[in-house]
């Protein structure tokens, strides 16, 4: 259980720890290689796109955990505070619909893609396993909010200025 807490807490951390890290370490790899040894990799910018691909749909799902997703207040702010809770909700409802829409949908583009069998150029890797990020960071980000759902719905109860 405790380590189920601490996944919870820090499983997107890790992978956004992790796939920043092989950017770095394989652009620094690239740049040494091309400037010091006068030769460079074939792979490394593919590569790192498809670390920053991945990168992207796994930060989905850790703005969502962190509730920094992308979000418009300036009218909010004009509306009374039960008003703007329940607009909030709303907003939250409708996040969640459609990550969850987005998540049951990616397993088709996935599908398709390993019946292609397309492999990328550099790499000669399976583009299914790029375009397994967004059942990934689709999958994080439903299990995110359905999180965020649950804690909103504990906090409907509470007083306006406990719940901030």
């Amino acid at each position: 259980m405790k380590v189920l807490k601490w996944l919870d807490k820090h499983l997107e951390e890790i992978m956004l720890c992790v796939l920043l890290a092989a950017i770095v370490v394989i652009m620094l790899y690239q740049i040494v290689r091309r400037y010091v040894f006068n030769s460079s990799l074939s792979w490394s910018e593919e590569f790192c796109r498809y670390c920053f691909i991945w990168f992207m749909f796994v930060a989905f799902s850790y703005s969502i955990r962190l509730k920094t997703d992308l979000r418009v207040d300036a009218v909010l702010g004009l509306l009374p505070a039960g008003v703007r809770r329940a607009v909030d909700f709303f907003d939250l409802l409708v996040s969640l619909v459609v990550t969850v829409f987005l998540f049951y949908n990616s397993f088709g583009t996935v599908a398709y893609m390993m019946k292609t069998g397309e492999t990328s150029s550099g790499l000669h890797l399976p583009m299914y396993y790029v375009y397994l990020s967004m059942v990934v960071g689709f999958g994080l980000a439903s299990i995110r909010s359905v999180q965020r759902v649950i804690m909103e719905i504990q906090n409907l109860r509470k007083p306006e200025e406990e719940t901030k």
